[in-house]
C-alpha cells in the first residue's frame, strides 16, 4: 500500500491520510529462452519475471493448462521474483509458459516461449523447409542468412513470408547447403533471432577399376 499525503482531513478522515493501492504488474517480464537441441536435452531452463506488489499470488501454465510444482517443474518466489525451473529439457517441453498474478479482483499475465532448435540431417537431393514463426508489433521485417550471407532466393531456393511466418524451401539439396542457417526478425521495438544448423549428407560413389 502507498500513503498518499496530499490529502485534507476531514471528520472520518481526522489524520487526513489516504491508502493507495499499488497497481499489480510485471516490473520485469518472462523472457524467451532458446536452446539448441544438444544444449537443451537433459540440461534445465529457468523462466524468471518479477512482479509488483511482492504479495500477489502467481501460478503458471503452458499451452494454456496449468503446471503443478513437481520434480519436473519447480516454483520459486522470493519478494519479487518469480522463477519456474524445468528440469531435465526434453524436446517436448517446447511451448508458450506464462506465469499469472492475482491480487484481489486484478490479474496479470506475462509468457515467453521455449524453443528447442533441432539439427536437420538430410540427403543430397532432398527438399528441405526451414519454417519460422515471427510475431511482433509494430510487424517485424525478416531476414535470412546462411552463414554470414544474406540468403537470396534463386531456382531452388525459395523464401515465402508471411505476417506471422516466414519459411525457406530449399529444393535438390548438396553438399554446398550444409550450413547455419539464421533468421533475423527486427522492428522499432528490438530485434530477434533464431538458427538451425543443416546438414547435407553426400552421395556416395565407389569405383571399381578394372
Amino acid at each position: 500500500m502507498r500513503v498518499n499525503d496530499n490529502s485534507v482531513a476531514t471528520d472520518a478522515n481526522p489524520f487526513g491520510f489516504q491508502l493507495k493501492a499499488v497497481p499489480l504488474k510485471f516490473t520485469k517480464p518472462l523472457k524467451d529462452i532458446v536452446l539448441q537441441e544438444g544444449d537443451a536435452v537433459g540440461a534445465s531452463a529457468t523462466f524468471e519475471c518479477e512482479v509488483s506488489p511482492s504479495t500477489a499470488v502467481t501460478t503458471w501454465m503452458k499451452d494454456g493448462s496449468n503446471l503443478r510444482e513437481s520434480p519436473k517443474h519447480k516454483f520459486t518466489s522470493d519478494g519479487k521474483d518469480r522463477r519456474l525451473a524445468i528440469i531435465d529439457v526434453q524436446l517436448v517441453d517446447t511451448g508458450e509458459y506464462t506465469c499469472v498474478a492475482k491480487l484481489g479482483n486484478k490479474e496479470k499475465t506475462t509468457t515467453a516461449k521455449l524453443i528447442c532448435l533441432a539439427g536437420l540431417t538430410v540427403k543430397a537431393g532432398s527438399k528441405i523447409e526451414l519454417p519460422a514463426d515471427v510475431l511482433g508489433k509494430p510487424v517485424p521485417k525478416v531476414k535470412w542468412t546462411k552463414g554470414d550471407v544474406v540468403l537470396k532466393g534463386d531456382d531452388r531456393v525459395s523464401i515465402d513470408d508471411k505476417p506471422g511466418h516466414s519459411v525457406v524451401t530449399i529444393s535438390k539439396t548438396t553438399r554446398e547447403d550444409t550450413a547455419t542457417y539464421i533468421i533475423e526478425a527486427h522492428n522499432s521495438c528490438g530485434r530477434a533471432t533464431a538458427t538451425i544448423d543443416v546438414n547435407i549428407l553426400g552421395t556416395l560413389f565407389c569405383y571399381l577399376f578394372l
